[in-house]
């Protein structure tokens, strides 16, 4: 028995999010999550620029494919962002240049980049006020997180409402 991990941005010194992650580092850090117990993850991309982001989804997909170790650990993606409050204190470390409000085409391109694997996405409900991304995702049979927000409560129900079942942080 082992533990499943819903939201990994890296491990063992290597940064799913940087630009020069290697297959190599990948599978390390795959290697190093299985001897210490864990048997899946969802490997967590960040927010950033869309054509970055895009990038590094397709990428994983590809290794996933490619490699054995990469595949039988990350069992899909948790999209963290970029439709996430700007606000300090609620933003975290995501770079406030690359945060916006929710887009259903720029969803539609990450979930194409992800091949099918996003399982997760956290988004700020009040970067979604209409719930359009909200509900497309929930469609799609996506889990919507809320998350890096400082939604109000009445803004919090109506994103229950459009189909958010889970908090981040």
């Amino acid at each position: 028995m082992g533990c499943f991990d819903l939201q990994v941005n890296g491990f063992a010194g290597v940064d799913f999010n940087q630009d020069g992650l290697s297959l190599e580092a990948l599978r390390r850090a795959c290697e190093a999550l299985r001897r210490d117990g864990v048997v899946q993850i969802l490997a967590t991309i960040i927010t950033d620029g869309p054509e970055r982001m895009e990038a590094r989804l397709a990428r994983i997909v590809e290794w996933r494919k490619a490699d054995p170790v990469v595949g039988g650990m990350i069992a899909g993606f948790h999209i963290e962002g970029p439709f996430l409050s700007p606000l300090d204190g609620y933003r975290g470390a995501h770079p406030l240049d690359a945060i916006r409000r929710a887009d259903a085409g720029l969803m539609r391109a990450l979930l194409a980049a992800a091949g099918g694997l996003a399982r997760v996405v956290t988004l700020a409900p009040e970067q979604d006020e209409a719930g359009e991304v909200t509900r497309f995702l929930a469609g799609e049979g996506v889990t919507v997180s809320a998350g890096h927000t400082d939604a109000s409560f009445s803004q919090l129900q109506a994103a229950v409402g459009h189909g958010v079942s889970m908090f981040t942080h």
